[in-house]
C-alpha cells in the first residue's frame, strides 16, 4: 500500500510541475512597443519601421507599427490600450480628435513614451484651417517632452554630437559610441528644456553650442524620453540605433 501511495505521489509531482511551469501566468510577458510614423520627412516612414522590427527581434519586443501612410489617420491606434511604450516620429499632424484623445490617454497612463526628432512638433499642423474634427496639441513639446523647439540651424552645418561625460555610466548611453560624432542632421533648437530633465547628449554647430539633444524626464508617472537625432543618415549609425534601444528600455521600466 505504501509503495502504491509513493508511486501515485511521484506521478502527481511529475505531471504538476511542467503544467505549472507552462501556465500562461508564469510566462514572461513580452514588451509591446507601438511605433507611430506617417510622413516621409527624413524618410522616417521607410527607415524607422524596419529598424524597430529588428530591435524588437533582438530584444524580445513585440513591435506594432501605427502607420498613417502620409496622413493624420492611424486606423490601428487602439493598440495604445495595450502598448507598454509608444515611439513617436511624426511631423505637423493634426489628428482626428478621438485619435488624439487616445494618445493623450496613453501619455497619462504611467507607461513610457519615446519621441524622435520631429516629435517635438508632432501634433502641430502648419495648416491655417484644420480638417473637420481634427485637433492640434501645441503643448505636447513643452508639457510632455519638456522641450522648447523653436527652429533649427543651417542644414549644411549638421550637428556635432557629444555624450554628457557625467552620464557616461548611465544605461541610456550603453554602447552609444563613439562619444563624439558628426550628424549631417541640422541642429534642433530645443533650449531651454524643463529643469527636471536629465540630459545625456548635447549638440553644437558654429551657430550654437551645447544645445540639449537627448534627455529623459517624468510626466506624472509616465517616463518620457526624447532625442532630436533621427536624420536619414543617423539610421546608418550604430550609436543612434543603440540609443533608441536604450531609450525604449528605459521608458519601459
Amino acid at each position: 500500500m505504501r509503495s502504491v501511495f509513493r508511486t501515485f505521489f511521484l506521478l502527481l509531482l511529475y505531471f504538476s510541475v511542467p503544467l505549472y511551469a507552462q501556465s500562461p501566468e508564469n510566462e514572461t510577458k513580452k514588451l509591446l512597443v507601438a511605433v507611430m510614423v506617417s510622413d516621409d520627412h527624413y524618410d522616417a516612414d521607410k527607415l524607422l519601421p524596419p529598424m524597430m522590427q529588428r530591435l524588437g527581434k533582438e530584444n524580445g519586443w513585440d513591435v506594432v507599427i501605427l502607420h498613417g501612410q502620409g496622413t493624420a489617420n492611424f486606423p490601428n491606434i487602439d493598440v495604445l490600450d495595450k502598448a507598454d511604450v509608444l515611439v513617436v516620429y511624426i511631423r505637423r499632424l493634426a489628428l482626428p480628435k478621438e485619435q488624439l484623445e487616445k494618445v493623450k490617454k496613453f501619455v497619462k497612463s504611467g507607461r513610457g513614451l519615446v519621441g524622435l526628432r520631429t516629435a517635438c512638433h508632432a501634433f502641430v499642423s502648419s495648416a491655417k484651417v484644420l480638417p473637420e474634427h481634427s485637433q492640434n496639441w501645441r503643448e505636447f513639446d513643452r508639457d510632455v517632452l519638456g522641450g522648447n523647439y523653436h527652429g533649427h540651424g543651417k542644414d549644411e552645418l549638421g550637428s556635432e554630437i557629444e555624450n554628457v561625460a557625467a552620464q557616461s555610466d548611465s544605461p541610456i548611453l550603453k554602447e552609444v559610441t563613439p562619444t563624439r560624432w558628426h550628424s549631417v542632421g541640422s541642429l534642433y533648437y530645443t533650449e531651454p528644456v524643463k529643469e527636471d530633465a536629465t540630459i545625456y547628449q548635447t549638440a553644437s554647430s558654429s551657430q550654437r553650442k551645447n544645445v540639449p539633444l537627448t534627455w529623459t524626464r517624468m510626466y506624472g508617472k509616465t517616463r518620457i524620453a526624447f532625442t532630436a537625432l533621427g536624420h536619414q543618415k543617423d539610421f546608418e549609425i550604430e550609436a543612434f540605433q543603440n540609443l533608441v534601444r536604450n531609450l525604449v528600455h528605459w521608458a519601459a521600466q
